[in-house]
């Protein structure tokens, strides 16, 4: 109380003003720093135009508050604005992410094991600083409130005045300010806190819009095995590995320089260099590649409210099992049996709090063995999931040294990030060549294959970015060139009636995507459907006959 009699009392909007110029300066590093890599200006109308830009930025952010500025809102507002504000701060600046819809879904989806894995010294250093500190300080500042008709007249005055700064900022640099926000991507995703507030009123939008359709769309009611499906001498069973931030360039079989595909290159499997995703972060991309709608068509309401894939298959009469070492399949596998792994299941891939991937193939051969009818198996796995990427292998494939042992992407070097990169790749081959072994093992009573593709791919601090999730417009490449293998039995190809040599002539087709997953599974299966089309199917113009 002593503390609260010294400091001087503020009015409500004089208390947002500061709170406003406090975001500007502290808040929004990530904002200057995309600014300066957007203008080419220098000198004297360098310095007018970012003082300009400040100014625009805090009457911006003024005027979202002011409205708040009441004595009921004031306080609880800013309280929810500055640990927030601080949070995104911390992402944003540890590791170049912007802030959009779909980042604020992953924010939303992750689970507690993967949340855990971002918490840092660093990170509550932020939150102390930048949120804890001025939340006290918000109250304990004495403010002063004017009576409701003139207080109403003095926020009007206020939001009136920011209108004139910003129309005034705009018109002096107009030139300047166009281009910058006509690609919207490359700053205002970076405005805080109006990036994500922006984004968690757009998705709140989107949710309750979900929630409104009551029920799910059946896609694909027709879905029956064509008759040469039925024909086969053997029954089918397909393993769907969907992989984890995998990034195609880092595979040897892709031509990368180190041999990170030491086991996949002596199995015989087809490799596919050019397949692109259908988003940069599990949320998107999960869903959408079970999805009958291709990347430029696919939404989040589509995706909730439209059945998938495994759907189809099931309805065919194929066994559908998702077995998750994963956050969880994102909806796409909510109508068919699914699982995921204990993490604190007695098992040599397990410690209690995560498991290595190996671990989804423990006990899958008695499933196997109990199978009657065609199958597929879809294994999620956790591959080279990030920040901590040296959890994810076995200290027996720590290759390449020496590598990353924190959370904390900027603080190591180029060499170790790669390094504890490239080793999560090294135990992706392992784990797909322990795959293929196991279906190798039941070749001989059903035509087995194995097709694995990545979800995203992952940024290693190219341009100071990292981890995924960008905007797909603007993101890297390094975030949509996923890998995508496959193998197949010594007899499917030849049940199914396809060329394998024509399969091999398609490995560098430029223009393969998630897009093609769908149909493609469908096609091998011999799921016959009026939602199939020909055309993306990878093995359709491969098919004798």
């Amino acid at each position: 109380m002593e503390m609260r009699s010294k400091l001087r009392p503020l009015t409500s909007t004089r208390l947002v003003m500061l709170f406003s110029l406090c975001l500007v300066l502290f808040y929004n590093l990530a904002t200057w720093h995309a600014l300066v890599g957007l203008t080419q200006l220098q000198g004297i109308k360098a310095g007018a135009f970012y003082l300009s830009f400040g100014l625009f930025l805090w009457a911006a952010i003024t005027l979202l508050l002011t409205p708040f500025s009441f004595r009921p809102t004031l306080k609880p507002v800013l309280s929810l604005v500055a640990p927030g504000s601080a949070a995104a701060a911390y992402f944003m600046n540890t590791y170049g992410i912007s802030i959009d819809t779909t980042m604020m879904q992953n924010v939303l989806e992750t689970n507690p094991g993967e949340a855990q894995d971002l918490l840092s010294g660093k990170l509550f250093m932020y939150l102390g600083l930048l949120g804890v500190l001025p939340t006290a300080l918000i109250w304990l500042i004495p403010v002063t409130y004017r009576r409701v008709l003139p207080g109403l007249i003095n926020k009007l005055l206020v939001c009136a005045g920011c209108v004139v700064v910003i129309v005034a900022c705009v018109g002096t640099f107009y030139s300047t300010y166009a281009p910058i926000f006509r690609d919207e991507d490359k700053l205002t995703h970076f405005i805080n806190p109006t990036n994500y507030l922006y984004a968690i009123g757009k998705l709140t939008k989107q949710t309750l819009a979900i929630k409104q359709t009551v029920t799910v769309q059946t896609v694909g009611a027709d879905a029956a095995l064509g008759a040469q499906a039925r024909q086969r001498p053997k029954k089918s069973l397909m393993i769907f590995v969907v992989g984890e931030t995998a990034r195609a360039d880092h595979f040897s079989l892709n031509g990368y320089a180190r041999d990170t595909n030491p086991e996949l290159k002596q199995q015989d499997i087809l490799n596919f260099t050019q397949v692109s995703s259908c988003g940069t972060s599990t949320a998107v991309s999960v869903p959408c590649m079970f999805s009958k709608f291709p990347r430029t068509e696919y939404s989040d309401k589509k995706g909730k409210t439209y059945e998938g894939l495994l759907d189809m298959l099931q309805r065919a009469g194929l066994k559908v099992l998702w077995l998750d070492n994963n956050s969880d399949c994102k909806g796409a596998c909510l109508r068919v049996p699914h699982s995921d792994i204990p993490k604190n299941q007695p098992s040599p891939f397990c410690d209690g709090q995560n498991c290595l991937d190996e671990s989804l193939l423990v006990g899958l051969q008695a499933y196997i063995d109990s199978l009657q009818d065609n199958a597929i198996i879809v294994l999620h796995s956790d591959g080279s999931h990030g920040p901590e990427y040296y959890e994810r292998y076995p200290q027996t494939l720590e290759r390449f040294t020496p590598v990353c042992h924190t959370n904390q992407l900027g603080s190591c070097t180029s060499d170790e990030l790669k390094n504890v990169y490239d080793n999560t790749i090294l135990y992706t081959d392992h784990f797909l060549a322990q795959t293929i072994e196991l279906l190798k093992r039941n070749q001989d009573k059903v035509d087995t294959s194995m097709i694995y593709v990545s979800d995203h791919g992952e940024s290693l601090g190219e341009s100071g970015i990292y981890l995924h999730a960008a905007p797909y417009a603007i993101a890297p490449t390094a975030q949509t060139h996923v890998p995508m293998v496959m193998w197949f039995g010594h007899s499917t190809l030849q049940d199914a009636s396809i060329d394998r040599n024509c399969l091999l002539a398609k490995q560098n087709q430029a223009d393969l995507s998630h897009d093609y997953l769908f149909h493609s599974v469908l096609g091998l299966l011999g799921v016959n459907s009026t939602e199939y089309q020909p055309a993306l199917d990878i093995f359709h113009s491969c098919r004798r006959g």
